[in-house]
């Protein structure tokens, strides 16, 4: 949530806490009752929104690290098959051509170059290890993709239980907001003749601003009478 959000939802908080302490003003079937209790349910949404939203970030992030991880042992796997199989060419002819990494490959592209790695390196294993690969070095490729294949799904998941928590957030921002607009006309004719109340109000559905950010203008200090501007 940004800072705007964080402010309006800080907002909605002091609106649903005075719609709680003044209930007896709006009885349960009126419009003002059922407007506080849409506020109050939308700052508990908000809630538990942006505690998805950081959760899905956090998550984005750690996937992020871990992929990173998982992709140099990967690639690191895949340029070990490589050389190998340059060496094996001389006695097996056109080998190095089906062992090769395209540069800048994205994720999926290495994803799928070391699912094609696996599958021809398979039948020639027993030549794989004549040149001193180990003996488990497909077993170990295995390992490498299924890693990188699950760092790349936990980060994607995250961004996108992160998105989703975001358009959620603005869904009900955009509700919550409404039925403040409307609470505007309700509560000041309830308390038209009630000014602690209506002040009270006021300083509930406020929206704070952001503070302004300081200017060079802002920063520089006024010369003293008589002292000399450079």
């Amino acid at each position: 949530m940004d800072d705007r959000g964080l402010r309006t939802y800080e907002m909605l908080i002091r609106v649903r806490d005075f719609g709680a302490e003044q209930a007896a003003s709006f009885p349960p079937a009126s419009l003002g009752a059922e407007l506080f209790a849409q506020v109050s349910a939308a700052a508990t949404q908000l809630g538990n929104n942006v505690a998805k939203q950081v959760s899905g970030s956090t998550s984005a992030q750690q996937g992020t690290a871990t992929k990173a991880v998982a992709r140099a042992a990967l690639r690191d796997g895949l340029e070990r098959l490589r050389r190998t199989a340059r060496s094996m060419a001389p006695t097996m002819p056109g080998l190095d051509s089906k062992f090769r990494i395209p540069r800048n490959a994205t994720d999926q592209e290495l994803l799928g170059v070391a699912e094609a790695f696996l599958a021809d390196a398979t039948p020639l294993s027993g030549d794989f290890r004549r040149f001193a690969m180990p003996a488990d070095f497909l077993a170990e490729l295995e390992e490498h993709i299924a890693e990188f294949r699950t760092a790349l799904s936990s980060q994607q998941s995250g961004r996108g239980h992160q998105v989703m928590a975001t358009a959620a957030i603005d869904d009900t921002l955009e509700g919550a907001l409404s039925a403040v607009r409307q609470l505007e006309a309700i509560v000041g004719n309830t308390f038209e003749d009630d000014p602690a109340r209506l002040a009270g109000w006021t300083s509930a559905r406020h929206i704070a601003r952001s503070a302004r950010k300081r200017t060079a203008e802002d920063t520089t200090t006024t010369p003293a009478p008589g002292t000399a501007v450079p």
